[in-house]
């Protein structure tokens, strides 16, 4: 009896940065959201690298996705022209060893992470050709984040420091609190 495993799946930028390796279809999804995520989050505090720059710019399109060990091609006319090519070159076997066809991969695999981006509060159009717009919304809330952190951290020092002088004053539900002489 043969039992079809599940297939594997690697990512990567180029050659040289893994995303994920060898993992089930859910982990793939999730070390893709992951990368996207710590990337824009990096922008933040320009420590942004270039594979960063091209996820952002490029957007899934960018990514290189194996299955199973053979790399999966969206694009149907380049895949059948490089397959064409390969077998006037006499290595259309080798190219079939290495290579699938899967026209619809890329966008099962953008809906299934705007879905999870949904889960976690954000809305954002197709991840396909370009992250530009979580990319802006997520530092976008990087930042609103850093300034709350930093208006609490001060209010907390002030009102610790110096009590006589400084007090809290009640603010609305999620705000920050505010101090006052």
């Amino acid at each position: 009896m043969v039992v079809n495993a599940p297939p594997r799946y690697t990512a990567r930028m180029e050659e040289s940065v893994n995303i994920a390796e060898d993992v089930a279809y859910e982990r793939l999804s999730a070390g893709i959201l992951e990368f996207a995520v710590r990337a824009a989050i990096a922008r933040t505090e320009d420590e942004s690298k270039w594979e960063h720059e091209e996820l952002r710019r490029r957007g899934l399109s960018g990514i290189q996705i194996f299955r199973n060990g053979k790399a999966i091609w969206t694009d149907s006319d380049i895949f059948e022209a490089e397959l064409a090519e390969a077998r006037r070159s006499k290595c259309g076997g080798r190219f079939d060893e290495r290579n699938e066809l899967d026209p619809t991969f890329l966008e099962e695999l953008d809906r299934n992470l705007r879905q999870r981006l949904r889960l976690a509060g954000y809305e954002v159009s197709s991840l396909l050709g370009s992250m530009k717009a979580l990319f802006s919304e997520l530092e976008s809330d990087v930042m609103d984040r850093i300034a709350d952190a930093r208006q609490a951290l001060t209010d907390e020092i002030l009102t610790s420091a110096s009590p006589d002088v400084y007090e809290v004053r009640s603010v609305s539900e999620g705000d920050s609190p505010n101090i006052s002489r």
